[in-house]
């Protein structure tokens, strides 16, 4: 059986994550380095100031019927359409996607990636010269827990590259002051946490989770199936918890088993917590833009 719905509304969680790019962007644009010529500023402003509508249609196969009601598997749609400038989109659509070792944590989002992606290819055409923006977020430089991709080819080995760099903001909160206050509570556990913590209430926004859950239909299916997908990820068990009143404790739960993969990961990378503490950067992410000659 096949569920499929249409909206313009945003998906909950790119919601959640473009109201806070669309601050952030902007004053984002302000803090870059520059290496080369006006043509990869240009598309720097272009990327932060061109606004641009996207639709695309997320589906997955709900394993568990009682979601939906009925006794079969379920394939459910949903199409979005999501509104911005260009490095919004790419911004939200690099959040929404993360990995953790290599492997997805959510299991969703690539949609929104193609037709960012795609949108932005249309803008950066130029005669003057090739253009290639690589957008990448991290929590931490080197972190286990990232997501990246590029618009564009890459440049030749031996292309006289300008560049361009532009951080934006990623939607979630700037948490580097709490981190410093937990490296000296709880060490590498207590910065991990906090990290965590940002992740998954970005991801899954309780307030949104909340609404998702309280519905009928795709959105409620399409809510459990990231949250299963996080939890098959992470080791966990959340099946239990994924209704209304269970989100809080849903997301606890992630971000337990979260902090204690970004722990590790921290211990290996950092001296000590507090250079873990002072090097996080959940809120940016980063854009750059090279350019060379045809």
């Amino acid at each position: 059986m096949d569920v499929r719905a249409s909206s313009t509304a945003f998906d909950t969680v790119i919601f959640v994550l473009l109201v806070g790019v669309a601050v952030g962007v902007l004053a984002g644009v302000d803090a870059r380095s520059v290496d080369g010529d006006r043509i990869a500023e240009e598309t720097a402003d272009v990327l932060a100031t061109s606004t641009t509508e996207v639709t695309y249609t997320r589906s997955v196969t709900v394993e568990s019927s009682s979601l939906l009601g009925g006794t079969e598997s379920q394939s459910v749609a949903v199409t979005r359409t999501a509104r911005g400038t260009h490095a919004q989109l790419l911004a939200a659509a690099a959040v929404s996607t993360p990995s953790l070792d290599g492997s997805p944590l959510v299991g969703a989002g690539r949609e929104l990636r193609e037709e960012s992606r795609v949108a932005a290819e249309r803008v950066l055409h130029t005669r003057e010269a090739n253009v290639q923006v690589a957008v990448a977020w991290r929590p931490y430089p080197g972190a286990t827990l990232a997501s990246s991709f590029a618009v564009g080819d890459a440049p030749p080995s031996d292309a006289d590259v300008s560049i361009t760099t532009v951080s934006a903001a990623s939607g979630l909160p700037n948490v580097t002051t709490e981190a410093r206050r937990a490296a000296g509570r709880g060490g590498y556990g207590g910065v991990a946490t906090v990290v965590a913590r940002s992740v998954v209430d970005g991801l899954f926004s309780p307030s949104e989770m909340r609404a998702a859950l309280y519905s009928e239909g795709p959105d409620r299916a399409l809510t459990a199936h990231r949250y299963r997908r996080a939890s098959d990820a992470l080791g966990v068990e959340t099946a239990d918890l994924v209704r209304p009143r269970g989100v809080d404790a849903a997301n606890r739960k992630l971000t337990r088993a979260l902090a204690e993969r970004l722990r590790a990961d921290m211990r290996e990378r950092f001296e000590t917590p507090e250079a873990a503490a002072r090097a996080i950067r959940t809120h940016q992410v980063r854009l750059v833009v090279r350019t060379w000659s045809p």
